[in-house]
């Protein structure tokens, strides 16, 4: 009887103890037999001009740090059969989508009730944004006499729809940088062309406000990126992950940040 007394309290005390790599809390073992439930979502997938689609089926999404998965449906909605009570991260990826996060998710399961994630997840298709080139021209002495500097930016990428797409430039002060080697970033909407009438202005004070100081070399990468705001914070890595981003990024272009 001792013996099973004290095999009692060894499964309690490492049962109960938090996960040291995530945000996930390892429920007691006899509660959770005892609090099982339903968590239930729903993942809304675009094109890449904001179109919803009309399949939203294969998304795959999973418990972190477990063998726990399922996919979406047709319509999007989502759901994990019998999962015991804690908090957990849960994932979700789609190939040509790219992934995406809910983090800290609460699941009571109180007298088996689901948990609903009341707001959608959304996904937009990977950009296929391919930048040849990246332009970057001083301010024009005209806009230079009245004391402001900086310099206009002109992604180019082919574009027959004519539509604005979204671009995303990455700076550093090296010639490494990518969308995982940076020191800023910044989401611009432009149309691909050359000539177009909404290139896109950065003021010397803009980079200074970042860090950098006149008269610095300054290294920019470009990739295409989707209309969603769907960057996130990778919890282990604390990098912050950009899911859309294009595979054909500019190459990199350096300019000297004007300004005396």
């Amino acid at each position: 009887m001792k013996k099973v007394i004290v095999l009692l309290i060894i499964l309690y005390i490492g049962c109960s103890k938090d996960s040291s790599n995530n945000s996930i809390t390892v429920p007691n073992l006899i509660l959770a037999q005892q609090n099982r439930a339903n968590i239930q979502g729903l993942i809304v997938l675009y094109d890449e001009d904001g179109n919803r689609q009309p399949d939203m089926s294969g998304v795959t999404v999973s418990i972190d740090n477990s063998t726990v998965k399922t996919k979406t449906g047709p319509d999007g909605k989502w759901t994990l059969d019998s999962i015991p009570y804690g908090t957990y991260d849960i994932s979700y990826a789609k190939e040509g989508y790219g992934t995406g996060k809910i983090m800290g998710l609460y699941h009571a399961a109180t007298n088996h009730a689901t948990t609903v994630i009341s707001k959608s997840e959304s996904m937009a298709v990977n950009s296929t944004i391919a930048i040849t080139n990246l332009i970057v021209t001083p301010f024009s002495g005209t806009i230079q006499a009245v004391g402001v500097s900086g310099v206009h930016i002109d992604p180019i990428f082919n574009n027959p729809s004519g539509k604005d797409k979204f671009v995303r430039l990455f700076f550093s002060d090296n010639a490494n940088v990518s969308m995982s080697n940076y020191l800023a970033e910044v989401k611009i909407k432009t149309n691909g062309a050359s000539a177009q009438m909404n290139d896109y202005n950065l003021t010397t004070s803009f980079f200074e406000s970042l860090g950098f100081k006149k008269g610095q070399t300054i290294y920019v990468k470009g990739y295409g990126d989707s209309f969603l705001a769907d960057q996130y914070t990778n919890p282990l890595t604390n990098s912050v992950v950009f899911p859309s981003l294009s595979n054909q990024p500019s190459s990199t272009v350096s300019f000297v940040l004007p300004g005396k």
